[in-house]
């Protein structure tokens, strides 16, 4: 999030409005780090409200009310079921006098009367969001790494401002996620998780 901007308004005397608006983005991805692309969303925080689709990488981006809270609702889309074969290769025939195999081949057209499934209804998935300002790295850079990464999904179990051994492996796994040496030490990925978190 960004901080707050000021933007001067006429009114007839000489006023200044602070517009506590800050930019919020998020990146949605599975359990299996696939992007939630393309996908329906809503997007509230106070009385503002912003709907639209999800880009290729799963990410969304709008600016919102300097509040401390919102919510976010995915309309996830399933995935479409795989067409069936153009053709099913026919049964041959059993030549005279010989026994069929046992047990028979089963084709589509052993099947007239099947008809496809119904496609599925959109899941909605539902976060309660806690928008709050991130510490700096200028200001405290431990701390400011540690939310950072929780916020890209790596646990640190309530660690806060002290490295034990939950921000350690959660910063290998961030390292080993995005090819970088192993070391466990934050100071390694503070560019990296600026370039991850913050761009």
């Amino acid at each position: 999030m960004v901080s707050p901007r000021t933007a001067p308004i006429r009114t007839g005397n000489t006023s200044t409005f602070i517009l506590k608006q800050r930019r919020l983005h998020l990146v949605l991805v599975d359990p299996h780090e696939v992007p939630y692309a393309g996908q329906e969303y809503v997007l509230t925080v106070g009385r503002t409200e912003h709907c639209g689709r999800t880009a290729a990488d799963g990410s969304l981006s709008h600016e919102v009310p300097g509040l401390a809270q919102g919510e976010l609702l995915l309309k996830v889309r399933p995935p479409l079921a795989t067409p069936p074969p153009a053709t099913s290769p026919r049964r041959a025939a059993t030549p005279r006098g010989e026994t069929p195999p046992y047990p028979p081949a089963v084709s589509e057209e052993d099947f007239p009367d099947a008809t496809p499934a119904a496609a599925s209804e959109p899941v909605s998935l539902h976060w309660a969001l806690q928008l709050q300002s991130l510490a700096g790295f200028e200001s405290d850079a431990l701390t400011a790494a540690q939310e950072r990464l929780h916020n890209l999904g790596f646990c640190i179990e309530g660690e806060r401002g002290a490295p034990g051994a939950s921000t350690r492996a959660a910063v290998r796994a961030f390292q080993r996620r995005h090819g970088l040496p192993e070391t466990g030490q934050l100071s390694d990925i503070q560019r990296e998780l600026i370039r991850q978190h913050d761009a």
